[in-house]
C-alpha cells in the first residue's frame, strides 16, 4: 500500500498529461491543407480525387525518382556486382509518353533565356566605385576599406564581371541600379 507521502512524491515527479487539442488541431490542418502545385501544366491535369501517386502515374511521371532509378538501373547480381539496367526496361515501367510529358519536354527544349542576377543600388555603387578607383587591380580592391565583406580578389573579379553583364543587359528591373 502506498502512503500519502509516496503519492505526493509520485505527483512531484510529474505526469504526462495527454491532451486531445493537439490531435484535433492536426486533423483540422490535414483536412484544410491543400496540395499546392506550382507547375501550371500539371495543375491543369491534376485530379483532386486521386492520390499523389495515382496522379503522377496518370500523367506519365514518376512520384519517387529514387525508387524508379533503383528498380531499373541497379540490379544486384549474385556476385554482388552492380549491373546497369536497360533503358527499355525503364520505358516499359513508365509506359508510353503522355501528352503532358510531351508538352513538358517541348518546354524544356525551347528553354528559357539566361538568368541575370540583379544587383541592388548599394552593390552597384560599390562595384562602380571600386572599378573607378582601382581599375583592374583586384588585389587593391580586396584591401579597400569599402570591401567590408572581405571578398578575395578572385571573388571580386567574378562579381564585377557579373555586374558588368547585368549593366549591359537591357531587361533590368526597377529594383536594380539605374546607372
Amino acid at each position: 500500500m502506498v502512503t500519502v507521502r509516496g503519492k505526493q512524491r509520485n505527483n512531484r515527479r510529474g505526469r504526462i498529461t495527454k491532451t486531445t487539442a493537439g490531435k484535433s488541431r492536426k486533423k483540422e490542418y490535414q483536412k484544410k491543407h491543400k496540395v499546392i502545385i506550382k507547375n501550371e501544366l500539371i495543375r491543369k491535369n491534376w485530379d483532386k480525387s486521386k492520390t499523389l501517386k495515382e496522379n503522377f502515374a496518370a500523367l506519365g511521371l514518376v512520384s519517387d525518382v529514387n525508387e524508379a532509378y533503383r528498380s531499373t538501373h541497379h540490379k544486384r547480381a549474385k556476385d554482388d556486382e552492380v549491373e546497369e539496367g536497360d533503358v527499355a526496361q525503364y520505358q516499359a515501367m513508365v509506359g508510353e509518353k503522355t501528352a503532358v510529358v510531351k508538352q513538358m519536354e517541348s518546354e524544356c527544349k525551347s528553354g528559357a533565356g539566361p538568368v541575370i542576377r540583379h544587383y541592388s543600388p548599394n552593390e552597384c555603387a560599390l562595384w562602380e566605385g571600386l572599378v573607378k578607383d582601382h581599375g583592374d587591380d583586384y588585389k587593391a580592391m580586396a584591401r579597400d576599406k569599402r570591401n567590408s565583406l572581405q571578398h578575395t580578389p578572385k571573388q571580386i573579379k567574378r562579381k564585377i564581371e557579373g555586374y558588368l553583364k547585368f549593366k549591359s543587359a537591357e531587361g533590368r528591373t526597377k529594383m536594380g541600379c539605374v546607372g
